[in-house]
């Protein structure tokens, strides 16, 4: 710099339309930059203007040698006429304001001082002049820069900054509109670079017209959101294939070693009674159906049950038919959705974030323990969960396509008819599952594959094609199926709920423990997403952010929801998992670094692994579940592992894995089985029946009072059943005082001590009361005044 002042400063002009006002504004510039610098240059950009602002500017060029024009054939947006402006600039700093005079150019005397020690130096309005409107919605504009990108800056659109021109040319603005100045702030924050905020004086615009408007709002949103999501929080690739994962990529041990832990934990304790009501019931339907011939109408006790669509039924029945009706055949079922939903799992993260975190992430998964417990039940959402990460992962494949003639549409496809029976599995909630996350990850992604509008109408219509043939076969037969099914158990289970309400944080305790040990990873997780660097924006992955949309959306649509189950989140934990996975291939440099490098954290899980395992065995010794010699031998190597883990004090990833995996399969092959074999019926009902008909007459009558429970049918099928209601209870009195010889099953507490007071001349011997279900004989009583309760 030479010179009085040593400024030489290009000012860029950027002008629409704004015939009214550019004289002054040209003039303004002129005379400010001829006081403040040695050498100056006003480059005024008209960007396609339908009124005279070219031919004024063209005359002022000539009438002032330091003024030029630039001009756009046809209007490109205000960030295009910037960068038009900037990449003519020819002096060390470079500076811009609007053509519209409310600023006081002089005022740039604030600013120029400061950019000896700031690459970027930016102006806020003080007592700004603009409208009410305009100013409130520039403060929420600005709390929300400020809060997703980290700015710092209180006006970020203040159309009066400088810049050194060598960083002004890594921060050259792509956006075509008002977002320019977000973007370039927003670079600038990511490169490290120093900015300085100045209060600068501003007045009303007193000719022209603004062209900012409430119609720039959702334009201004619909670029900031997207540049946040890919240019901020998942900078890196949107698939990748890491070269130090270059032999695990074509390695088939990865899928060997998933296989084979996955299938220890789903398949071990297949035999275990089933719980009531929800998978006695889901057993009985098939059984019943497989029974009667009937495939079509889920039938329960002779009665259609329409609650939910029938594809885990047909799969049962399959089971069924292949093994005979049995209580491990239709644990098969959910047993091998877990299995393929962990590879699903892997696969999906392979090709989408490298083989190192598809195997952490398929690892966390396999090895969390609500995962484990929630899918290895038969119900209806671990089905759904294999079909919906199934649709999310192919789709999401898909979407990695080319941009020009769309190399994705087969796999879009097979997405949808994975959609598809999830359709059949539980209803529409299967498209809510996957499209909303799809749909946003598209809007805040652009650099996958654009999807025309065609093509999600065909992922509905297949989707909708792979489900119709059943849902209007049965609306034929039954023309009231459609609006008990899609109202009723649909829209007004989900808003106005009738059955499991519960608080709209029920989900989180659950999921929180439920992820131990690999909870332990969340606080350096948020960290690991919360860091606004470039560097640490490179580090997260594009799926990343399909990861967690999944998982958010899964965990907000049923917290909101008014009826909650614990199963119903399953389908949130593959993708929370899959995020954990990346988050871990962050942490770990190498995958033999997986096996081969001690952690601290690694141990903690381990830890935490161990001391969870020593406590459920406590529990379960305490409540008579295991038997002593069982548990102490549980307790010895549970502790011996413990001891050795604490001495060993750096544990790697692989070595805590490994813990955690022998406490999952020691829990599915003891615990579990302990668990599900005291408070089922399977049980009590045969010990007490075959007692039945030892001692009394060979065909023993089975009562349920106050309603039937599933599992008397499934374990006693060829039992002589009777059920009566709450308003039922005479008749249930006069039945037992007729047939002493009778099988009850009641509800205990109060309702078991009221009708044992009703019943005089018979006593009642309880076999069990586990379960909230009482399970006895009823005979006649020797002695009328006292009631006999015995127990084995």
């Amino acid at each position: 710099m030479d010179g009085t002042h040593g400024y030489r400063i290009s000012l860029v002009l950027p002008a629409y339309n704004e015939e009214a006002g550019l004289r002054q504004a040209i003039a303004e510039a002129d005379q400010a930059l001829a006081r403040l610098a040695d050498d100056y240059e006003v480059l005024v950009v008209d960007d396609g203007s339908r009124d005279g602002t070219s031919r004024i500017a063209a005359e002022e060029a000539i009438v002032r040698q330091r003024v030029r024009l630039l001009r756009h054939e046809r209007n490109r947006g205000y960030g295009a006429a910037l960068r038009t402006g900037f990449e003519a600039a020819r002096f060390e700093l470079v500076a811009f304001t609007d053509a519209d005079c409310q600023f006081h150019l002089d005022d740039l005397a604030r600013l120029l001082p400061l950019t000896a020690s700031h690459p970027v130096v930016v102006g806020h309005r003080i007592d700004r002049q603009d409208p009410w409107r305009r100013r409130v919605l520039s403060r929420g504009y600005n709390l929300l820069t400020r809060t997703l990108l980290g700015t710092c800056v209180r006006d970020c659109d203040c159309a009066l900054k400088v810049f050194r021109r060598a960083e002004l040319m890594q921060l050259l603005p792509e956006s075509p509109n008002f977002f320019v100045n977000i973007e370039m702030l927003a670079r600038a924050r990511q490169l490290g670079h120093a900015v300085a905020e100045v209060g600068v004086r501003h007045r009303p615009r007193l000719r022209g017209r603004s062209t900012v408007s409430l119609r720039e709002v959702p334009r201004t949103l619909g670029t900031l959101l997207p540049f946040w999501w890919s240019r901020a929080l998942f900078v890196g690739p949107a698939a990748r294939s890491l070269a130090e994962d270059a032999k695990l990529q074509a390695a088939a041990w990865p899928v060997l070693l998933l296989l084979l832990v996955a299938s220890l934990l789903f398949f071990a304790g297949l035999r275990s009674p089933l719980l009531e009501p929800t998978e006695a019931r889901y057993a009985e339907i098939p059984r019943q159906m497989l029974e009667a011939g009937e495939w079509l109408v889920p039938t329960l006790h002779g009665e259609p049950y329409l609650d939910k669509p029938p594809l885990l039924y047909w799969a049962v029945m399959a089971s069924y038919r292949l093994f005979g009706a049995s209580d491990w055949a239709a644990r098969l079922v959910p047993g091998l959705a877990g299995v393929l939903t962990v590879l699903l799992a892997y696969w999906w993260g392979r090709r989408t974030v490298g083989p190192r975190a598809a195997l952490c992430g398929a690892m966390v998964l396999c090895l969390s323990g609500e995962f484990v417990y929630r899918q290895r039940m038969l119900t209806m959402d671990a089905l759904l969960c294999l079909w919906v990460v199934a649709s999310l992962a192919l789709a999401h494949v898909a979407l990695l396509g080319g941009r020009g003639k769309w190399e994705g549409a087969p796999l879009w496809l097979l997405a949808a008819v994975a959609c598809g029976l999830g359709l059949l599995t539980k209803g529409p909630v299967a498209l809510v599952l996957v499209l909303v996350p799809l749909a946003a990850y598209r809007f805040l992604d652009r650099r996958t594959a654009p999807v025309p509008l065609r093509w999600w109408v065909a992922f509905v219509g297949v989707a909708g094609l792979v489900a119709a043939p059943w849902y209007l076969a049965l609306m034929l037969r039954m023309p009231g199926f459609a609006g008990s099914f899609f109202w009723k158990h649909n829209v007004v289970r989900f808003v106005r709920p009738f059955d499991h309400a519960k608080p709209v944080w029920f989900y989180l305790p659950g999921l929180l423990l439920g992820l131990l040990p690999w909870a332990l990873l969340l606080p350096g997780f948020v960290r690991y997403l919360a860091r606004r660097s470039r560097r640490a924006g490179a580090r997260r992955p594009a799926a990343l952010g399909l990861f967690l949309l999944s998982f958010g959306w899964c965990l907000l649509f049923f917290s909101l929801a008014g009826c909650k189950r614990p199963t119903y989140v399953l389908p949130a934990l593959p993708p929370l998992a899959l995020a954990l996975g990346c988050y871990l291939a962050a942490l770990v440099p190498s995958w033999r670094a997986l096996w081969q490098r001690g952690s601290r954290l690694a141990t903690q899980a381990a830890t935490v692994a161990l001391l969870l395992g020593l406590g459920l065995v406590a529990m379960g010794s305490a409540q008579k579940m295991l038997r002593p010699s069982t548990a102490m031998g549980l307790v010895a190597m549970g502790s011996v592992a413990l001891i050795g883990v604490v001495f060993r004090r750096r544990l790697s990833w692989g070595g805590s894995a490994a813990a955690v995996f022998g406490v999952l399969l020691l829990g599915v092959h003891y615990l579990q089985p302990a668990y599900n074999r005291q408070f089922s019926l399977r049980g009590h009902l045969r010990r007490t029946h075959a007692q039945a008909r030892l001692e009394h007459v060979p065909d023993v009558p089975v009562v349920c009072y106050p309603h039937r429970w599933d599992s008397v049918s499934f374990y006693l099928p060829r039992a002589n059943v009777r059920v009566y209601g709450p308003d039922e209870r005479p008749q249930l009195l006069a039945a037992l005082r007729e047939q002493p010889d009778t099988l009850l099953l009641v509800k205990s507490g109060r309702v078991l001590d009221e009708l044992l007071r009703e019943l005089p001349g018979r006593e009642v011997v309880v076999r069990s009361r586990q379960g909230g279900v009482a399970v006895g004989l009823v005979r006649a009583r020797e002695e009328a005044p006292a009631l006999a309760m015995a127990r084995r």
